[in-house]
């Protein structure tokens, strides 16, 4: 089984003060017999908080409007090439492809017998031109528009967490077993240096 890991895995993470130009993130779940909501309610806003800090929302940007990119009709073997070669080498060393599984499926098919570009390695993980593929359920899907695909040193991008609300819980009406909560924190996602990562887009 392929597994996916978060944007918070790859990214170094610091605290940040200022409320004002972070993505404002709230997350709700409908619990029942939970011993531990606090926790819960964190992994949710993480979960949430991933979709936001790559693809942005409102004013916020995202990571993914913040990559220069490279635009291609589909992805072929030489797309995925000029992407590699468009990292300064520099940033080559500890550099990931970033998908998720479905874009990975898709370019299995698509890219297999290319020069062998795609491999899977013994432990189940895959390489793409022997950099890791890393997986991640946030990354959009090849469509028009999109980027599906980001190549670089992800060790570039950091995140500041600016806070949390207090845990905000009420009764749910339709069940009064249930309990209504709501999270909200503060975060932004920064690409400090600009060159160390690109990625593909669909035109």
């Amino acid at each position: 089984m392929k597994k996916c890991i978060s944007l918070f895995d790859l990214c170094p993470i610091r605290p940040g003060m200022q409320k004002n130009r972070a993505a404002r993130i709230t997350a709700m779940s409908y619990l029942r017999d939970c011993p531990d909501k606090e926790r819960h309610m964190e992994k949710q806003l993480l979960n949430t908080g991933e979709y936001i800090l790559l693809r942005g929302k409102d004013s916020y940007s995202g990571l993914l409007r913040m990559v220069e990119t490279n635009p291609v009709n589909r992805i072929t073997g030489q797309a995925i090439t000029e992407l590699y070669n468009s990292v300064p080498k520099a940033y080559r060393k500890n550099a990931v492809f970033l998908m998720n599984t479905v874009t990975l499926n898709e370019l299995s098919r698509s890219l297999g017998l290319e020069r062998n570009l795609i491999s899977c390695r013994d432990d189940g993980t895959f390489t793409l031109m022997d950099k890791p593929i890393v997986l991640c359920n946030a990354m959009p899907f090849i469509s028009e528009g999109s980027v599906p695909i980001l190549f670089g040193d992800f060790s570039k991008v950091s995140i500041e967490d600016c806070g949390r609300d207090e845990l905000q819980e009420e009764p749910y009406d339709s069940n009064p077993d249930s309990t209504q909560c709501t999270l909200t924190g503060y975060m932004d996602c920064m690409l400090e240096e600009q060159l160390a990562i690109r990625g593909i887009k669909i035109v």
